[in-house]
């Protein structure tokens, strides 16, 4: 059986990798003109992590890790935007955002969650 925040991770990786399949579809329609390569690398990364989490990989935990360290920058640079618009509040509620994907880091890196990712479920269960 899956755990509910790792089935909850799936579900959001699930969402990004929908929109940006949405996105590689509007930029080889041509109607966007934002680079490909930059939708095609975040249609992986979600898509390998939405398949992977479920399945308990390895892998995906840390391609998982990686994807929210980059949405975490990404969130704060968007934040540092915001303020230099002189847009505090705006600023600081994206920079909350940001502290979602840092708590996604936390959770992956947690010993009993990566136990359940290595296949050592009774090391798991004694935590």
């Amino acid at each position: 059986m899956i755990p509910w925040p790792i089935a909850l991770l799936s579900l959001c990786y699930g969402l990004i990798a929908a929109a940006s399949s949405v996105m590689v579809w509007k930029i080889t329609a041509g109607s966007s003109q934002q680079p490909l390569l930059w939708a095609l690398a975040w249609l992986a990364v979600s898509s390998g992590v939405m398949c992977g989490l479920p399945l308990l990989k390895p892998w995906a935990r840390r391609l998982a890790i990686f994807g929210s360290v980059v949405l975490t920058a990404l969130t704060l640079s968007v934040a540092a935007v915001f303020l230099i618009a002189s847009r505090p509040v705006a600023a600081l509620v994206i920079t909350l955002g940001a502290g979602l994907h840092v708590v996604t880091i936390r959770y992956l890196q947690r010993p009993a969650v990566r136990a359940w990712f290595e296949g050592q479920e009774s090391v798991a269960s004694r935590h």
